[in-house]
């Protein structure tokens, strides 16, 4: 197995951890792996005021709590 090989299994394995355990909240790249989503969509739903809602305590720190993603995700699924 070669070490390109190993990384992707450790990303598709943390990927999966944060899925079915995710923390209670979130950095945007933790939330997106959560909605299946990149952190750029998440950086544009913000931005454009459609994604799920999140906590910005300065301008650098974006915060996501798992029930407000769950809730989201209730109401966009199709």
């Amino acid at each position: 197995m070669t070490i390109e090989q190993l990384s992707e299994q450790l990303k598709t394995l943390h990927n999966d951890l944060i899925r079915s355990n995710p923390p209670q909240v979130m950095t945007s790249r933790e939330a997106g792996q959560f909605l299946g989503v990149t952190d750029e969509t998440m950086f544009r739903w913000r931005k454009d005021g459609v994604g799920p809602s999140y906590s910005q305590p300065n301008s650098r720190v974006v915060r996501y709590l798992h029930s407000d993603l769950v809730a989201w995700m209730k109401e966009h699924k199709s």
